[in-house]
């Protein structure tokens, strides 16, 4: 199981519950159905999930040489299976979006399309790879807002703000494998990602709501001891 764990990069999963929270709370003027936001936080969480398990199915020839022992790579979760649970959690999150709107299910389904370009072509082009996959949390975001879609533009402030912060990570990242300072400087970006929510979240709700958005950032820091981030 450890090996799926690291294959959908399950400590992130987390940052990607924590930006629909900041989507809900900025385009929400009444808290939402908790049902409405959970279906969107597990929606993020598997488009999260099977863009990364993507990532790596097109990553394999690369990282057979610059990261062998992942789980590819190393044979411990066949190519094969890999590419069918990053469709399945693809298909699973739009299904879920779909649930609770038809704006949640088109903006699920506007966060496919960027993943798979990302990965299909557009990953290599310098600096349209990093803003395509800074326009994946752009859309994620604005996934919360679907709660409220007739006030999701308020959302969009907070959207850009973490569309900025990951093509900031994404640039960086592309000297992690040959750069330790860079490895720790991506994976403390990416897992302070809840205590940004968290803030957020405090500024629009509540400074309680604020809390327990950024208490995220503990589960996805005890994971990321073992399990990979990047």
């Amino acid at each position: 199981m450890k090996n799926y764990f690291q294959l959908v990069r399950a400590p992130n999963l987390f940052t990607a519950a924590t930006n629909v929270f900041t989507g809900c709370a900025a385009a929400s003027l009444s808290p939402p159905p908790p049902a409405t936001v959970a279906l969107l936080a597990l929606s993020s969480a598997c488009l999260y999930a099977g863009g990364v398990a993507l990532n790596d199915w097109c990553d394999l020839d690369v990282d057979r040489v610059e990261r062998p022992k992942r789980p590819l790579p190393s044979g411990q979760i066949a190519a094969r299976t890999a590419v069918t649970l990053a469709v399945a959690l693809l298909a699973a999150g739009v299904a879920l979006a779909s649930v609770v709107g038809a704006m949640a299910a088109l903006t699920a389904s506007a966060i496919v399309l960027l993943v798979v370009t990302y990965n299909f072509g557009l990953k290599s082009v310098h600096i349209v790879g990093p803003l395509n996959m800074g326009a994946c949390r752009f859309g994620n975001v604005l996934l919360g807002a679907c709660a409220a879609p007739a006030a999701s533009m308020r959302a969009l402030p907070f959207a850009a703000f973490m569309m900025a912060w990951v093509v900031a990570i994404s640039l960086i990242s592309a000297r992690e494998a040959a750069s330790p300072r860079c490895q720790t400087i991506v994976k403390t970006m990416v897992l302070a990602i809840p205590l940004l929510d968290g803030v957020f979240v405090g500024m629009l709700t509540t400074p309680w709501l604020g809390v327990a958005v950024a208490a995220f950032a503990l589960p996805a820091w005890l994971t990321a001891r073992r399990l990979y981030v990047t």
